[in-house]
């Protein structure tokens, strides 16, 4: 996929994302122990992931990995598969260039 292609997926993405945190629950379900999320939590959460796989992308040498990124209540999870640890390295340094919460989940 060249820039444009990707560019466009993104942008997609963001959209959709932006369309489905609007649609929030409605009603009592009862005592929860989870603080909950707001809809401004969920539409930060979707810029933040955008911005994090964005940087991805237009980082050399890590433009063709296979990293999912997700995001929940400000913190950013890299998940993925690498080459070698110098990649996940600087996938790390590429999303806390971004934001101080990333973190590498290795399985």
């Amino acid at each position: 996929m060249n820039i444009k292609n990707r560019l466009i997926v993104l942008t997609i993405m963001l959209i959709g994302g932006l369309s489905i945190a609007g649609c929030g629950k409605s009603g009592d379900n009862g005592p929860q122990t989870e603080t909950k999320t707001t809809v401004g939590t969920e539409i930060d959460d979707t810029v933040m992931t955008t911005k994090v796989k964005s940087a991805l992308l237009r980082d050399t040498g890590l433009e063709s990995l296979d990293i999912k990124v997700e995001t929940r209540k400000g913190v950013v999870q890299l998940s993925g598969f690498v080459d070698s640890q110098n990649q996940m390295d600087r996938a790390m340094a590429v999303a806390q260039g971004l934001t101080a919460s990333a973190m590498w989940i290795i399985k």
